[in-house]
This record gives structure tokens, sequence and C-alpha cells, in this order.
């Protein structure tokens, strides 16, 4: 092609030649453009979503902050979806549900078809229509006339969540009596002392020589400080143990779902330090002699901490040596915590040497709720463990009888 030159004028005003280059082929230039235009504008187009990704999650809070919800408390590898193995309670449970490309993720469209629903129905969202619990003096109405109750008792001082109410018989008795603490459940971030299928028992095993505890503890997705809390009541108990007449050698306790966690947690962990908080009473065990968990998350798969909290807080890590009888309940169809949960915790205390333990694996679709779903069985079972393992007097040095010999973890120190 031939050259042309191209001036321009410089600083001084002078016109002078810039360059030369190659006159323009026009119509080959076209035919480029006709190509590479739709590209450039495809570019365009996918900008916006690529430069998003990283203010995706600030984007989210302030259009929908229950998205952001979600995804800041189940959202674990932040990677901006839920996996099925992060998600956890109705999330879990309904998980296949909202998974509608079947994926095994939730993603943002699909986060947001959630919210949407819940906001158009809002009478099916637990987080706008909170459970509201009985008042004391709704509880003193419904306490059976041989039973007295101590309501909202603080088990430290600083924080509402660490009160409990507790229940004892009215007759005087010639001996201490057991004792069995009572631990709610909801996902370590719902739930409360007074839920009926907790107070309830408390009430009930009240007339049948037991002192109980019903108790709440902090809520807190990390589950680290739910167990502190738990282990700091226990502790209060056996530091009062006088005052309420309680033997401080027979305490048992039964939860459900976060609440059989913390139980479990209760029965293996009590010679790990980190794992007492800062609570009060520490001269006190916070271990117990027997315990009935349904539904129990045992595995290091749970709550928002770091690898290394999750295996802390985790049941099936503090199985050593043998452990205090315990009673089990779980259904293969549990789609909240998987009955892994309890095969794997079983096959670990059976090898540590525990042999008094009882483990129900239904397999007739109770889910979740397989306490309360068997109750035809399993309240009964439950009567007869704790009748069998706290009541009976203790042999020895405080140790209870049962169809193992006592374990060392079964001996608090005073």
């Amino acid at each position: 092609m031939a050259a042309r030159h191209v001036l321009f004028q410089n600083d001084s005003g002078a016109r002078q030649p810039f360059s030369t280059i190659p006159s323009l082929n026009y119509r080959a230039f076209a035919d480029e453009t006709m190509i590479v235009l739709p590209l450039l504008m495809k570019t365009i187009r996918l900008l916006p979503l690529v430069l998003g990704l990283g203010f995706s999650s600030d984007l989210e809070a302030q259009s929908n902050p229950r998205v952001a919800n979600w995804l800041k408390n189940q959202d674990t590898n932040g990677d901006g979806r839920i996996s099925q193995r992060e998600s956890s309670g109705l999330m879990k449970r309904f998980f296949q549900r909202n998974d509608l490309n079947q994926n095994g993720f939730l993603d943002l469209t699909e986060l947001r078809q959630m919210a949407s629903r819940l906001a158009a129905n809002p009478s099916r969202d637990r987080n706008h229509h909170r459970k509201t619990y009985p008042s004391d003096e709704a509880i003193r109405s419904r306490t059976p006339d041989e039973v007295e109750v101590k309501l909202n008792l603080a088990y430290r001082q600083g924080n509402d969540a660490w009160r409990l109410d507790l229940a004892q018989p009215r007759a005087p008795s010639p001996t201490p009596r057991p004792a069995i603490v009572f631990v709610h459940g909801g996902g370590w971030q719902n739930g409360d002392k007074r839920a009926p299928n907790f107070i309830g028992p408390a009430l009930e095993y009240a007339t049948r020589g037991y002192v109980t505890l019903s108790v709440n503890y902090r809520l807190d997705r990390l589950i680290l400080p739910c167990v502190e809390d738990v282990k700091c009541a226990v502790r209060w108990l056996r530091a009062h143990a006088e005052d309420y007449h309680v033997d401080p050698h027979r305490i048992g306790s039964y939860g459900n779902s976060a609440g059989a966690h913390l139980v479990a947690m209760l029965a293996l962990s009590h010679q790990e330090p980190r794992l007492e908080g800062d609570g009060p009473w520490k001269e006190f065990s916070s271990a117990v002699q027997a315990v009935v968990a349904s539904a129990t998350p045992s595995l290091p798969h749970f709550g928002t901490g770091s690898e290394a909290i999750k295996t802390l807080v985790a049941p099936i890590t503090h199985v050593a040596g043998k452990a205090p009888p315990m009673l089990l309940f779980h259904d293969v169809s549990d789609p909240v915590v998987p009955v892994e949960n309890a095969d794997q915790l079983v096959a670990a205390l059976k090898a540590a040497g525990t042999t008094d333990i009882t483990y129900k694996r239904y397999t007739n679709d109770s889910g979740h709720a397989v306490f309360q779903r068997n109750a035809e069985e399993t309240h009964p079972l439950m009567e007869a463990f704790f009748a069998r393992t706290l009541q009976n007097p203790s042999p020895g040095k405080g140790q209870n009888r049962s169809k193992s010999s006592a374990s060392t973890q079964a001996t608090p120190p005073r």
C-alpha cells in the first residue's frame, strides 16, 4: 500500500510528520469489525457479572438481608452458595426440594427464590415468627402439687442466657436425690428451656423423685459457647448440691438434636479444659453419669468454626476409655443429622470399651423427630434407663450400678 504522512501540530505550533501508516483497506476493516464487534459486546455484557462476584455478598446484604444471613451462617467456604453438607436446620431438611437443578448446591438464584416464597408467606418463616414460651406464671400453673419449682435461676452472672429452671419433689428424702439436666435443641441457634418437650419432662420427672433442670445457653452457631455454658450449668449444680439435696455422683442428662450433641459432650469431654469456658465453679466437674440422646450430631461437620473448632466440639473426638451409660435413638431417614453420626459414635464407644450402651436404630421414616414419633417406645425406655442408672443407690464411691463397670469418667471431682 502507498504510505501517507500524518501531520500534527506540536507545542510550538509547527506542523510536522507524526508517523507513516499504511493506507487502510476499508472493506477488509469493515469485515473484521463485523466479526470482532459481537465478541466485544458479549464480553461487555459479561463484565458486570465478573466484576460483581467480588461484591456479591455486600450487594446481597443490601438487597436481600435474608439471603445474606443464610450465606453468612452456612456458606462456610465463602463460595457464594450453600452445599448440602454446609446446610443446617430446615435448610438441610428441605434441601432437595429447593435445589431446583439438583446439582448439590443452593446458588443465589435458588436462595432468592426461597426468600421470595417466605416473604410471600411469612407464617412459614420461623425467623419472623419466633416461638413464644410459657411465662413463670404459666409454668407454676402447670406444676404438679407435689413438685416445687425455682425459675430463672442464674448459674452464672452477666448474660440472660445463663439461666435455668429447677424442679424438685416437695416431699423430704432421707438421702440426696439423683438429678437430670434437660438440654433443648434448635440447631445451636434457636430454642428455649421452656420448650414443651423439655420443661414438660422436667416437671414430670420431678414427680418421680428426681431434681431436674431445664437449661438455657448462649445460642451460637460456633457451638463452642453452647458447650461451655451447659458445662457451667452442671458445675453450678454440683456446687449447689447440698442446697437442692442432690447426689453429685448421680447426675444424668437428656437432649435432642443440638441438645443431644451437648449432653453427649457432657458425658465424654469433661477432661478437655478448653471446653470449660471462663465460667465459675471450676473446682467441680462438668461430667454426667448417664445420657439419653436422640438424633445426635457427633461428627466434626457442624457449626461455623474452623476445622479445628469443629473437631474440638465433636463428641466423637472425645471418646477415650469407657464412657458412662448411654441410650441413643436415631432414624436412618434423618435428613438433618445423618444416621452415620450415631453409627460411628456407637462403634467408637464400643471400640473404646464402653459396654453399657443401648442404640435404637429406627427404619420407620421417623426422621429427625425420632424421639417423639416413637414415643410409645422411647419414653418408657428413657424412664427405665434413668431409673436403672441414677435412682438406685450408688455403690462404692458414688459410682453407678450398671451393666458395665463404672467409668472413671463417671466419678466427678469435688
